[in-house]
């Protein structure tokens, strides 16, 4: 299914951001960025996946999701083909790991964040407070109404792409669902805790994963909040910042990525 990544990226709806350097800071800024993708500092959410796919995700974030690491079990079924993916995808600071669990092997990636910078050089300032909100609004989104998740009063937000449908709480993602021909696949948050008290160690690599040497830039950051992937995976890709100005964003920029 060579469009695993791509799907899950907007089904998980995660924003991955990522500045350049080789290798992802070994301290916690806790400094609040200029352009903070969550209205949360810090969150720890689990989802559960549902309809064509089973298993779970959990979402760890840091500085208003400077740091950002999401990890997904689950098995996924798609005009008849099953696969099981187990995947981790790190954003540190300055640095993005997209890791195969299962094969304790790994890419490290280098991003620019200017590309960000330059998307929300007009943004007002209004918008500028809610950053996933103003992302979809600007994809073409819009707001039709309320949902409650976890007791939380979200506000439910339609995009044109599949049938999006995806309900957040103070920029993050807590429901979302997309229709693909007579299928439908959801992600419902099942825990939130944004008293959540972030390590840097939530944000590296683990020791005994093999990581790649870093790819020259070039193209687009891939996709999720991403949360991983490659330049392919863009094409149907809304779940970052840094998918196509004409994409709709797990992670829009909209939260993360499963990949």
């Amino acid at each position: 299914m060579p469009n695993r990544l791509s799907l899950l990226t907007i089904l998980s709806m995660v924003v991955l951001i990522a500045a350049c350097s080789q290798n992802g800071s070994e301290d916690l800024k806790t400094t609040p960025p200029a352009i903070k993708l969550y209205n949360v500092a810090n969150a720890r959410i689990v989802y559960a996946y549902g309809g064509a796919a089973s298993g779970k995700k959990t979402h760890l974030i840091a500085n208003y999701g400077m740091y950002q690491a999401q990890t997904d079990e689950m098995t996924f079924t798609m005009g008849g083909m099953t696969q099981d993916v187990k995947q981790l995808d790190i954003i540190n600071d300055t640095t993005e790991y997209t890791i195969n669990i299962a094969t304790k092997e790994g890419t490290r990636s280098l991003h620019d964040t200017s590309r960000l910078a330059a998307m929300v050089r007009d943004f007002s300032a209004e918008e500028m407070k809610n950053f996933q909100e103003a992302f979809i609004l600007r994809s073409q989104g819009q707001k039709i109404g309320k949902d409650t998740v976890l007791g939380k009063i979200c506000d439910l937000y339609v995009l044109p792409m599949m049938g999006m449908r995806i309900s957040m709480w103070e920029g993050l993602t807590l429901r979302s669902s997309i229709t693909m021909g007579e299928q439908e696949l959801t992600m419902t948050a099942t825990e939130i805790d944004t008293d959540y008290s972030p390590s840097i160690n939530d944000f590296l690599p683990p020791k005994d994963v093999k990581l790649t040497d870093p790819k020259p830039m070039g193209g687009m950051p891939p996709g999720h909040p991403s949360v991983g992937g490659g330049d392919e995976d863009m094409e149907v890709s809304p779940g970052n910042p840094h998918a196509p100005a004409d994409t709709p964003p797990a992670h829009p920029p909209v939260q993360g990525s499963p990949h």
